[in-house]
């Protein structure tokens, strides 16, 4: 089975930059590693005047762009709300951890990262599904932290507390 792992935080953290080099540590180690960008911003990946671009506009539900070597799906906007699950089954059997940058009130595990300056509370107090924080320094709000702290720069660590953390749910 696939194992989901969440990267959460506020914008601005290095959410993205952690789940980057997450990606390309787990690729060293012979890993199939997938990964979901969550956004709360409207976005559009076709192009107007592309063949996909036009049977989406035609009223196809969903537009698969393929050759042997690369695939990609576009869907219409959904008039329901998609769930994560639903987006989950799309990946292939053979990817072995899913990382899933952002979603904070997701039920899955997470790490929270924390970046200083950015100045907004932290999340881990209120969320028992983050397991560890991620942060530039320790301050004095993550001083009596009851979860692991690992370092913002250190991806071995974190990459490592993810795969530990998988297998010592069982």
């Amino acid at each position: 089975m696939t194992k989901v792992f969440g990267i959460v935080g506020w914008s601005g953290s290095g959410k993205t930059d952690i789940v980057c080099r997450l990606i390309d540590y787990y690729r060293k180690k012979n890993i199939c590693v997938s990964s979901v960008k969550h956004t709360h911003h409207n976005f559009d990946i076709d192009k107007k005047g592309k063949d996909s671009f036009k049977q989406m506009i035609s009223g196809s539900n969903e537009v698969v762009i393929y050759n042997e070597k690369k695939w990609a799906m576009v869907s219409a906007l959904q008039k329901k709300k998609i769930k994560l699950e639903e987006i989950l089954d799309k990946f292939s059997k053979k990817t072995e951890i899913i990382l899933v940058e952002g979603l904070k009130t997701s039920k899955f595990p997470k790490i929270e990262v924390y970046y200083s300056k950015i100045k907004k509370p932290l999340l881990f107090p209120n969320d028992k599904n983050i397991k560890a924080v991620v942060s530039d320094k320790i301050t004095k709000d993550l001083d009596s932290c009851k979860i692991p702290k690992l370092e913002f720069c250190n991806t071995k660590t974190i990459g490592d507390f993810i795969i530990n953390y998988f297998r010592n749910e069982k």
